[in-house]
C-alpha cells in the first residue's frame, strides 16, 4: 500500500468527523467527507458534497462562531469554535468545529480541512455543573439570609428574656416577637390545668382569639397534647380543613408546631407557632423553635426560682394516701409492714430511704420488683425484723417533681395499706399548684392539712441548701447515706465497706468523700454559724 493510499484510509476510518473543502471554489463547498461525518450528522456523502457546510447550522446556532469561522476563512486563518449544530433528522448536538487552511507549493490555500467532534455529553456536563454551582450560590443566598433572620429573631428574644421580671412578661414578649416574623402568622403559650387535663392558652398574639379555648391532653391527635405529654416537639407540615381543632378557625393557617417547654424534669406549659406556607418548619425552623422553647422554660425556671428565695412564710400540706397513690403505700399493704421515710438523696436517680419495721427487710426487694417506679432496691441495715432500705426511683418520679418546685418531703409514713405523706411549700410557690401536683401523681390522695407559717430570715431549708452547694454529689451521697443508715450511732448498725458497697465505689474512696464533707461542714459551722 502506498503512502498517499494509507493516508486516504486513515482518514475514511478516522473516530471524528473529517470534511475537505474547496476554497477555489464559490462559497467553499465539501468536495469529501468521511465515514464519521457521517455518523455523526446522518447525512450520506452524496447528499454532503459540493454543499457550505452550513446545512449543519439551524434555530439555536449561535451568530458569533458562526462569525469566527467566517472571518477566518476569510482571513485564510485556522479557526477552533464549538456551536450547536443538526442532525438530518433534527437533533440537536454540541459540536466542536477545528479548521485549518491547505497551501499548495506557491503557498496559496487550495483547501479548508474540518475536524468535527461531537461535544455533546461535555457540554451537558459543563450545563450541569454550571447549574448546581448557580443553585449552590441561590442556596447561600437563602441561608445567608435564613441565618441573618434567625439570628435577630433569638437575639431579640435572649434579650426579652434576660430583660423580663415575670413570667407573663416573657410570654407577651416571645409570642408578640414571633407574630411579626414574616414566616409565622400566629403564636401562642399555653399552661396544664392537671386537675381537668387541658392545656388553656394563657398568651397570644397575631389574629386569634383563644378567650374560650381548651384543648385536651391525651396523647392522641392533637399535636398540643401530644408534645405535652411525650416532652418532644409535634410538628404538622399542612393542615387541611378551616377550622382545625378551634384554635384556627378559617384563618390561612397552612402548618403548626407545639413546642414542650421544658427545663430539667419540669415542664412549663406548651408554644404553640403557626405558618401560612405548609413548608414553613424546615429543619432550620425546627432547631430554631426548638431553641426558643427550651430558652423560655430555663427563664421561667430562673423567675420561679427568684420568686421563692423572696417570698415570704412558708405552708406545710399534709395528704392521706391509699394503695394506689405511692408504692411504699402498696408495699405497706403487701408484706404487712410499716415503713418510714428517713430522707432523699441523688445519685443520678432518686434514692429514697425507709426503715422497714414488723418485717424481715430480706424479703422486700423481691416485693418491690414489682413496681415499675423502683429501678432497685437495697438493705443496708437489717437486724431481723427492722431494716434500712434504699429505693432507687426511675428519673421522673413524685419526687424529682416536688424537688423541681422547691417542695421538701417532710414526712411519709405507711402501714398496712394506709398513708400520710408532709411536704412543705416554700413562699413564692403555689400551694394550690402542689397540691394539684401530688392529686394528679396519686389518683386517690386527699389533703388533710394544710398550715402556713411566717418565713425566718433564713429557713432551714435555705440554710441546707447553702451547705449543701458547698458538697460534690459524691461527698453528700455518701453523707446522707452515712447518716440515714445509722453510721453515726453509738452502736453502729452499718459498716463503710457495706455503704461503699452499696455505691458502688471502694472502702477508701468513700472514707475520701466523708472526711471532705465533715470539713466543709465544720468549716460551715465555725465560720458561719448556724441559723436562729
Amino acid at each position: 500500500m502506498t503512502d498517499d493510499r494509507l493516508i486516504v484510509r486513515a482518514i475514511d476510518e478516522a473516530p471524528i468527523g473529517i470534511t475537505i473543502a474547496d476554497a477555489s471554489r464559490a462559497d467553499t463547498p465539501l468536495i469529501y467527507v468521511n465515514d464519521a461525518f457521517e455518523r455523526l450528522t446522518g447525512y450520506p456523502k452524496e447528499e454532503a458534497l459540493g454543499t457550505n457546510c452550513r446545512f449543519l447550522q439551524g434555530e439555536n446556532t449561535a451568530e458569533e462562531p458562526v462569525a469566527a469561522m467566517r472571518e477566518a476563512i476569510a482571513n485564510e486563518e485556522p479557526v477552533s469554535v464549538e456551536l450547536r449544530n443538526y442532525r438530518k433528522d433534527g437533533t440537536e448536538f454540541w459540536n466542536q468545529v477545528d479548521i485549518a487552511p491547505i497551501h499548495d507549493t506557491a503557498e496559496d490555500v487550495t483547501h479548508f480541512v474540518g475536524f468535527q467532534t461531537d461535544i455533546t455529553a461535555r457540554k451537558r456536563a459543563e450545563h450541569e455543573v454550571k447549574r448546581r454551582i448557580e443553585e449552590v450560590e441561590r442556596q447561600r443566598g437563602k441561608l445567608e439570609q435564613v441565618l441573618e433572620r434567625i439570628e435577630g429573631l433569638l437575639e431579640d428574644i435572649t434579650r426579652t428574656l434576660v430583660r423580663a421580671t415575670t413570667r407573663e412578661e416573657v410570654e407577651r414578649a416571645v409570642c408578640d416577637r414571633l407574630a411579626t416574623e414574616e414566616a409565622y402568622a400566629a403564636a401562642w403559650i399555653g399552661e396544664r390545668v392537671p386537675t381537668r387535663n387541658e392545656v388553656v392558652p394563657e398568651t397570644w398574639a397575631g389574629p386569634l382569639d383563644l378567650g374560650e379555648t381548651t384543648l385536651p391532653v391525651d396523647g392522641g391527635a392533637d399535636p398540643v397534647g401530644r408534645a405535652l405529654t411525650t416532652g418532644r416537639a409535634q410538628f404538622v407540615p399542612e393542615i387541611e380543613g378551616g377550622s382545625w381543632h378551634g384554635t384556627v378557625g378559617n384563618r390561612d393557617t397552612r402548618a403548626m408546631a407545639a413546642i414542650p417547654l421544658i427545663s430539667g424534669e419540669t415542664i412549663y406549659g406548651v408554644l404553640v407557632v403557626y405558618a401560612t406556607q405548609a413548608d414553613a418548619f424546615d429543619d432550620r425552623e425546627r432547631v430554631v423553635l426548638a431553641s426558643i422553647g427550651r430558652a423560655i422554660a430555663n427563664a421561667c425556671n430562673t423567675l420561679e426560682s427568684r420568686r421563692i428565695l423572696a417570698a415570704d412564710g412558708v405552708t406545710e400540706l399534709e395528704f392521706d394516701l391509699g394503695t394506689e397513690d405511692l408504692f411504699v403505700v402498696s408495699l405497706s399493704a403487701r408484706a404487712d409492714c410499716r415503713l418510714l421515710y428517713e430522707g432523699v438523696a441523688h445519685d443520678i436517680d432518686p434514692l429514697l430511704f425507709f426503715t422497714g419495721e414488723g418485717i424481715e427487710p430480706e424479703t422486700l426487694p423481691e416485693l418491690a420488683a414489682d413496681y415499675e417506679a423502683i429501678t432497685d432496691t437495697t438493705v443496708l441495715t437489717s437486724n431481723g425484723t427492722s431494716g434500712l432500705l434504699e429505693f432507687r426511683l426511675t428519673g421522673l418520679s413524685l419526687v424529682t417533681k416536688l424537688a423541681n418546685r422547691g417542695v421538701r418531703i417532710r414526712s411519709i409514713r405507711a402501714e398496712n395499706g394506709q398513708g400520710r405523706l408532709g411536704v412543705v411549700v416554700p413562699g413564692g410557690v403555689s400551694p394550690r399548684s402542689v397540691v394539684d401536683l401530688i392529686t394528679d401523681s396519686c389518683p386517690t390522695a386527699t389533703l388533710v392539712v394544710s398550715r402556713k407559717y411566717d418565713r425566718p430570715p433564713q429557713t432551714d431549708d435555705e440554710y441546707r441548701l447553702s451547705v449543701e452547694e458547698e458538697l460534690t454529689d459524691k461527698q453528700l451521697l455518701s453523707l446522707r447515706k452515712a447518716y440515714v443508715s445509722g453510721y453515726f450511732d453509738p452502736d453502729r448498725r452499718i459498716s463503710g465497706a457495706e455503704i461503699a458497697a452499696s455505691m458502688g465505689i471502694t472502702r477508701s474512696t468513700f472514707h475520701q468523700h466523708l472526711r471532705a464533707a465533715h470539713r466543709k461542714l465544720l468549716g460551715e459551722f465555725f465560720e458561719r454559724g448556724l441559723p436562729d
